[in-house]
């Protein structure tokens, strides 16, 4: 009798989405049918990042992949006692004047979950299979379909070859660049293109706030304070003992432009509590205890024309790279992965080990490019609004006035922004892709 050779899978990107894919596919029961190997342009597997927020929908695929309990022991106190409850998701405020004014109370049921990106990170290492094959300082130059499946060739000279590629390598994604020189899209997405946005994220001990504001929102809520041109978000994070927080600067003229000089710098030494000066209180007391922040440019992809061609697909920031306004990022990356997954599962049921790669990438296209160019724009919008530069808010110049029915309808856009996050559920895109293969 004889046996079908194994599908040869090779994932370019050791992120979250990356991860969440591996972790699926094992999941789902496919280590006999699939060679998956990892490839990673770092030396290491290394925990990254600082805090992300995990809404509804990317919870429960995170559920589905048994990953609740893990990442329930690493959740902010009395999270796990709020499931179904109507609970503060984001409270926003115009903060760029003396005394501050509120927004809106973003409210949902279950609320968001904050995480160290690290701790998500160690989770899906520790649930990937040990089937799968990691392999690190390969960093992708660039591949080619032959006969025989598709060349990888690798800066360190190695080449391996693979029935199907997945594109997980980020907002600079070398797979994409290929993709879209074999005649996938236009070319001008092949560089990211930067959002006119600046961010300096740092990590402060939540002790240091107490000392100076007991009672300071950001120990125990999430928080967005919004200004003409920038906003800062601060949220509680590893238990209670950090609160993440980042500040966002933006220059609107610079939107969609390539950005000049590094994406990021480790440790910057800009003054940014001076870039807040007069701003209110809360906003002061987070400012004053910035000690040598990252600073990041935030850079977006797209809308590429399709995700998936027979052979290669890309997901997460390879895809759709898209400002953090929605804190939807990661979860996209999670989304891409748990639907590929079970696309694979199902083409590996009907193919006997050697699924319709055509028929997976066009499922694949059918969902999560338009819904991934969707977030893209909503993230954007939402931005925007978080900023006063929306329609309506064109003359405002920062510490201008206001008029409360003015912040009320915005507070209720902000608010609908945000709704698709738990008022829809993956399922239904699963449900639509799967239908389509």
């Amino acid at each position: 009798m004889t046996v079908s050779p194994r599908l040869r899978l090779a994932i370019v990107g050791s992120g979250i989405g990356g991860l969440t894919l591996a972790v699926g596919l094992s999941k789902l029961g496919l280590d006999e049918a699939l060679e998956i190997d990892i490839y990673e342009a770092a030396t290491k597997l290394s925990q990254v990042g600082a805090g992300i927020t995990v809404w509804p929908r990317a919870w429960d695929i995170l559920k589905r992949l048994d990953l609740e309990h893990p990442l329930s022991e690493r959740s902010p106190p009395r999270q796990e006692m709020l499931e179904g409850k109507q609970v503060l998701g984001f409270s926003y405020r115009k903060s760029d004047q003396s005394k501050g004014a509120q927004i809106v109370d973003v409210k949902l049921p279950g609320g968001p979950r904050a995480f160290h990106r690290a701790d998500i990170q160690d989770v899906l290492i520790n649930n990937t299979s040990s089937a799968a094959r990691f392999h690190f300082s390969y960093r992708l130059v660039k591949y080619t379909k032959t006969s025989d499946g598709i060349e990888l060739l690798f800066a360190n000279g190695r080449q391996v070859t693979c029935d199907l590629l997945i594109g997980a390598d980020g907002v600079n994604s070398a797979v994409r660049k290929c993709f879209l020189e074999d005649g996938n899209g236009d070319m001008k997405h092949s560089r990211p293109q930067w959002s006119g946005t600046n961010v300096y994220r740092c990590l402060i001990d939540a002790e240091d706030i107490k000392k100076d504001a007991p009672n300071h929102p950001g120990l125990h809520s999430p928080t967005v304070y919004c200004g003409k041109n920038k906003h800062i978000v601060v949220y509680p994070i590893l238990q209670g003992r950090y609160i993440n927080t980042i500040q966002f600067i933006s220059d609107p003229s610079k939107a969609g432009t390539i950005l000049e000089g590094p994406a990021s710098v480790n440790f910057s030494q800009d003054d940014v509590a001076s870039i807040y000066t007069g701003w209110e209180d809360d906003v002061q007391h987070i400012v004053k205890h910035l000690k040598r922040p990252s600073k990041w440019a935030i850079q977006t992809v797209g809308p590429l024309e399709k995700y998936a061609c027979e052979g290669v697909i890309l997901l997460g920031d390879a895809a759709h790279a898209m400002p953090p306004h929605l804190a939807n990022g990661a979860a996209q990356a999670i989304e891409d992965a748990y639907i590929l997954a079970n696309l694979l599962a199902k083409g590996l049921q009907e193919g006997h080990h050697r699924p319709n790669l055509w028929k997976i990438s066009s499922a694949y296209n059918s969902d999560r490019q338009p819904f991934g160019n969707f977030v893209v724009d909503a993230a954007q919008q939402q931005g925007r609004r978080y900023e006063f530069s929306t329609r309506g808010f064109d003359g405002i110049v920062e510490g201008d006035f206001i008029s409360p029915y003015e912040l009320t309808q915005l507070g209720r856009s902000i608010q609908e922004g945000w709704e698709w996050t738990w008022k829809t559920s993956v399922d239904e895109h699963l449900e639509r892709a799967l239908g389509s293969m």
